[in-house]
């Protein structure tokens, strides 16, 4: 199966208002099962209620860098897309199957790299999400950014939760998502589109001579390296790797000695999270794969079971020592 990398060029104009309704306090919303809609290490509080002038804010605002992915919370449809940009930004709102709304504001509306205001619907919404979209739990649907009145603020996710337009306080539910536990093998696998999307690898916008999203291998070698969007190559340190993000090698381009000694190292690929657990043989741990390299202790056969099936003891691959340091440690998964 090839493996191809485009845009999906968004043409559906819907125009979607947010209407303020009304407001359940921390007390009596409830918790709801969500993945976590953005960069899991990013700070926030509650501020729920706050007072915004002359209203109350309905949202928690996770603040974070210019083009942070934004995530599905929950299996459902795109109910609502902003196109064009509101005053408000451009927004997202999902549904689920039992009517609750997840709603997405301030999204980027910038050309990476800049303050502009310029980049329109292909750098706010993620290929494929339009209205009527379904949308799996953990599926990429955006970029953040101060599209809207959020330029004085910064770049930040407003994200709220709505019940028949009775906004619910959404923190205790974020909280709830970082829980160790919050493990979906599925649903980390179909947010790591691409080695860039993972390692949240930055856009150089100097000429380079590595296509980003690319594989490339010497004409009369087998080592394989993806280019990055900086310009780099990324090795893949055995074919284990590599085929737990590409299924065949029909996408490498040959180049010369010459063409690859103008493309500077990056470093190593990491296993694409979810598919494979891994271990060292130093360590007595298994771990899963979360986002950009992060392992997550399993700690018990039942959890590895639950994860991965009956034959998870087969799911199971071993990494050298010297590889190990690629990898950061998280929160184990009970």
């Amino acid at each position: 199966m090839n493996i191809k990398f485009g845009k999906i060029i968004i043409t559906t104009i819907i125009v979607s208002v947010f209407i303020p309704f009304f407001v359940l306090s921390a007390e009596e919303a409830e918790i709801r099962n969500i993945f976590f809609p953005t960069d899991r290490s990013l700070e926030f509080g509650d501020s729920f209620g706050d007072d915004r002038y002359g209203h109350s804010h309905e949202g928690i605002d996770i603040m974070g860098p210019h083009m942070t992915p934004l995530y599905a919370a929950v299996d459902g449809q795109v109910s609502h897309i902003v196109i064009p940009e509101a005053s408000w930004g451009y927004a997202v709102v999902l549904r689920d199957s039992d009517g609750y709304t997840y709603h997405y504001l301030h999204m980027n509306n910038d050309n990476p790299g800049t303050d502009d205001g310029k980049g329109g619907v292909d750098q706010a919404y993620a290929p494929g999400i339009v209205r009527g979209a379904q949308v799996s739990k953990g599926q990429l649907v955006g970029w953040m950014g101060d599209s809207g009145n959020a330029e004085s603020v910064g770049n930040h996710l407003h994200f709220e939760i709505r019940k028949d337009g009775v906004a619910i306080n959404p923190y205790q539910s974020l909280l709830a998502a970082l829980k160790p536990g919050g493990y979906d093998p599925g649903a980390v696998s179909s947010v790591a589109i691409s080695i860039n999307n993972d390692r949240n690898i930055p856009i150089s916008f100097k000429p380079t001579a590595c296509a980003s999203d690319t594989l490339i291998k010497l004409v009369d070698s087998d080592s394989v390296y993806y280019c990055g969007a900086d310009g780099k190559r990324y090795v893949f340190p055995n074919d284990r790797v590599y085929f737990s993000w590409y299924e065949d090698f029909s996408e490498v381009i040959e180049i010369t000695l010459e063409q690859i000694a103008e493309i500077p190292l990056g470093g190593n690929v990491t296993y694409k999270p979810g598919v494979k657990m891994v271990k060292i043989q130093s360590v007595p741990k298994v771990y899963a794969v979360d986002r950009g390299g992060v392992l997550r202790w399993v700690r018990s056969i039942g959890t590895a079971e639950a994860l991965y099936g009956e034959n998870w003891n087969k799911m199971i691959d071993d990494i050298p020592d010297s590889f190990f340091m690629n990898y950061q440690i998280g929160e184990p998964i009970l």
